[in-house]
């Protein structure tokens, strides 16, 4: 008979993932100060930048990818770390280089995908040029950092994190100052991503081993089905951007901030999964029991923890990155939205397990019964009936709310095989 999971177990996995938390959660209070900034401009560059962060997921989707798939990899052979590391670096420069041709080349043909003024369209136009440019420097950064995430030097993170967006926030601040607004903000972003990844290089000591055919094919192996997962996600969102954008300007400058205040408190979430990618790895190494069984009650300390960052950070991530747009016309909305966050702070902990597992097959098809299933038919709905900011709070929460369960579904199916 199984041994039932003790509190003192549960409370040791939380406490192991706090500094991991810890991390995500400084570097989201510095993107809402380097937001805020940001959007201090004025409702052009709300809409502006909002509008580039659903294209900058799209485009960092294989290299987001390929990093997951290479900790997947690097966390059950750490002994083999050189080989994998280099191999990761590989992968990473080479389609980092051709998306970043690509993106650079058809920049302005990009931006139709909303419906947007001609001010605000040549600004993106020229934000997505410079975050072709970017792109390569960027995912260099994605490697080392894994590497110094499953060594527990969350510390070392912290610092270069700290460092590198000082560095974002002061050039913020002179863009503004003199004029240069959301282009010379992009180009202090650069700035802070070539410092961030010189710093991980150098920091995490990675050095330059053979590339393996081998560990190109294992992390493939698991990269294809996130790079599935991803890419109908990010088609799924920027569609409902897209839809989004088309019920007006009003409107539409509602939902980007409800939208970003939700995407930036999301952030932190990156911290669970890395925290307990590693936890749950351990444990199926060691050969613990019941595992499952802690799964689930991680998910519900996580809902709790959810809510109460939501309380805490809502309105002051409203009041530093939207107070453009009055805060009784994005109330109760805002919360709304909220229920997003929630439900992805669920389906992390059952990523990280699965992932954990080297099982990606159903991380593959969440975005695909979420998205494809829910998101957009509820979305077509949505601007049918002519229902609005209303009814564009309610679709992603109950989007995320179905791929946790569907995961959760899963696990239960594949248990057995499942440690």
């Amino acid at each position: 008979m199984k041994s039932k999971i003790s509190q003192k177990e549960i409370f040791k996995t939380l406490l192991f993932v706090l500094p991991y938390i810890a991390v995500e959660f400084t570097n989201t209070i510095l993107v809402i100060i380097d937001k805020s900034l940001s959007n201090s401009i004025g409702k052009t560059a709300i809409i502006v930048f909002s509008s580039f962060v659903t294209l900058n997921w799209a485009i960092n989707t294989i290299q987001a990818c390929i990093s997951q798939a290479h900790s997947i990899v690097l966390v059950r052979d750490r002994e083999k770390h050189k080989v994998i590391n280099t191999t990761g670096m590989f992968l990473e420069l080479v389609t980092s280089s051709l998306i970043g041709i690509l993106i650079f080349m058809f920049a302005k043909q990009i931006t139709y995908v909303y419906t947007l003024e001609d001010d605000a369209r040549t600004i993106l136009t020229t934000i997505l040029k410079l975050k072709a440019i970017q792109l390569p420097i960027n995912s260099i950064a994605y490697i080392p950092k894994n590497k110094l995430k499953i060594d527990y030097k969350t510390k070392q993170i912290f610092i270069i994190m700290v460092i590198a967006s000082t560095i974002n926030i002061i050039g913020d601040l002179i863009s503004i100052k003199y004029g240069y607004n959301e282009i010379g903000i992009y180009i202090a972003t650069i700035i802070s991503t070539i410092v961030n990844s010189i710093l991980l290089l150098l920091v995490s000591k990675f050095k330059i081993g053979k590339i393996s055919v081998n560990y190109i094919k294992e992390i493939f192996k698991y990269a294809k089905d996130l790079i599935f997962n991803k890419i109908i996600q990010r088609i799924v969102n920027i569609w409902y951007t897209s839809i989004a954008s088309s019920f007006g300007t009003n409107i539409y400058a509602i939902h980007c901030v409800c939208a970003t205040v939700i995407d930036t408190i999301t952030e932190v979430i990156e911290g669970e999964y890395s925290g307990l990618l590693i936890a749950y790895s351990n444990d199926i190494e060691s050969k613990k029991e019941n595992i499952i069984n802690k799964v689930d009650k991680i998910s519900c300390y996580g809902v709790v923890c959810s809510i109460v960052i939501s309380l805490v950070l809502m309105y002051p991530t409203w009041w530093l990155l939207g107070r453009a747009i009055p805060w009784n016309e994005c109330n109760p909305y805002i919360w709304l939205y909220s229920l997003e966050f929630l439900a992805t702070v669920v389906s992390c902990n059952y990523r990280a397990y699965l992932s954990a597992n080297k099982d990606t097959k159903a991380i593959r098809n969440m975005a695909l019964v979420g998205g494809i299933c829910v998101r957009i038919p509820l979305a077509l709905l949505v601007r049918h009936f002519n229902i609005g900011i209303l009814g564009l709070s309610f679709v992603c929460g109950i989007d995320r709310s179905v791929r946790a369960t569907y995961l959760r579904l899963y696990i239960r199916k594949n248990k057995e095989k499942l440690a």
